[in-house]
């Protein structure tokens, strides 16, 4: 039976958008445990979620760093935050707005380089076991996420090629020069979590590989209060470093969250703090497909969402993708999910396939490289409706 990969998203508190494999995990004195049946055979949860910052605030709103006497005359909404543009597409008599990081590359070349910062998570289970970011940072910093490589698009930084790949009609033509970069990360003090045993504990895959499982909302308070007290710029992104982690949800029901990424306001809306969350895993965690979540797989496939989406509200015509039915009937424009489990190597990182625009909006032929739907042309027509 194939490995089911489902969505994951929270109504309760801040939006979280994630990619999960679902599987029952079944909780004692701490430890959790995966069967190999139950991994393979057990329902998919999907949830549809509300995100706290709205799309009409970010189409009436600009970046603050980017305010000019033009617009502040004008008094459009200043935000702090990341760099981000705005547009809208129509779809059978329906305007669809969106934001995205960075310039409108259909207005011609602009360099954006938005400030990373990398974040090492360590986990101290209750029974003293201890997963620690830290020994994945070097080879994070190393990767085709920060540093240029060879892409159809050109050679550059991963997020930058499927951006440049994704707009190619403009980006090869009149916005040659376009460029959306992350700065090489400053390493940041690593995020200590002490995991009560109720909020966590072991996983044992089918292959038989151990994991560290923990609980995705008590995940985020955590990630929230590092954020506040080393008073992180949001005009940055954060990108939170775990390996070997798992997360759950549902007092350990739902497993296994790979990653997400976020975006909270403050209370006028002045501030919007942008960041990502991911795992950086050994192999072992998938038989089916042994790739998964290895190495830069769950962070290419955040970062990649983070460009495209980065308040988590741009809402698309509905989508449904026949190989991932746990997914329903999505109108996210998260461009990873429809294609969790597919993806491409470079060097020793394993980066994940990115659906294009083109295939949300319904454009005929593509605006990407080469017509295609997706980096690697997965995808050779439009979404289906549902």
């Amino acid at each position: 039976m194939p490995m089911k990969i489902a969505l994951l998203r929270r109504m309760t508190s801040p939006l979280l958008v994630a990619f999960v494999i679902s599987g029952y995990v079944f909780l004692f004195s701490g430890a959790l445990t995966v069967s190999a049946k139950s991994a393979a055979d057990s329902p998919v949860v999907n949830w549809h979620p509300a995100s706290l910052v709205s799309q009409d605030l970010i189409q009436n709103s600009e970046p603050a760093a980017n305010a000019s006497s033009t617009s502040a005359q004008s008094h459009k909404h200043q935000i702090r935050t990341i760099p981000y543009w705005t547009s809208s597409f129509q779809y059978q008599g329906k305007t669809y707005p969106y934001s995205m990081v960075g310039t409108n590359p259909t207005k011609g070349s602009a360099v954006t380089v938005v400030p990373a910062l990398l974040i090492p998570v360590k986990l101290v289970l209750s029974d003293g076991s201890v997963y620690n970011g830290e020994r994945k940072v070097r080879a994070a910093l190393n990767s085709p996420l920060f540093h240029p490589s060879s892409f159809s698009s050109g050679y550059t930084q991963y997020g930058d090629a499927i951006q440049r790949a994704e707009f190619w009609k403009y980006t090869s033509t009149k916005s040659q020069f376009y460029h959306v970069w992350l700065t090489p990360p400053a390493v940041l003090p690593t995020l200590k979590i002490n995991v009560p045993a109720n909020q966590g504990g072991k996983i044992t895959r089918p292959s038989g590989v151990v994991f560290a499982g923990i609980d995705v909302n008590y995940l985020d308070n955590q990630l929230q209060t590092y954020m506040q007290q080393q008073h992180i710029s949001p005009r940055t992104l954060p990108i939170f470093l775990a390996s070997d982690v798992l997360g759950t949800d549902q007092n350990g029901t739902v497993c296994c969250i790979g990653g997400y990424h976020n975006a909270l306001p403050n209370a006028n809306n002045s501030v919007i703090q942008t960041y990502s969350y991911a795992t950086y895993n050994d192999p072992g965690f998938s038989l089916k497909n042994p790739k998964v979540f290895t190495t830069t797989d769950a962070l290419s496939h955040e970062i990649s969402e983070w460009y495209n989406d980065p308040f988590t509200n741009n809402v698309v015509p509905n989508w449904s993708v026949p190989s991932e039915p746990q997914y329903g009937c999505n109108n996210a424009l998260e461009v990873g999910d429809p294609l969790v489990g597919v993806g491409f190597d470079i060097g020793d990182y394993h980066l994940q396939d990115e659906t294009f625009f083109s295939w949300f909006a319904r454009q005929t032929p593509s605006i990407g490289i080469d017509g295609k739907y997706s980096y690697l042309g997965t995808f050779t027509t439009v979404a289906s409706s549902c």
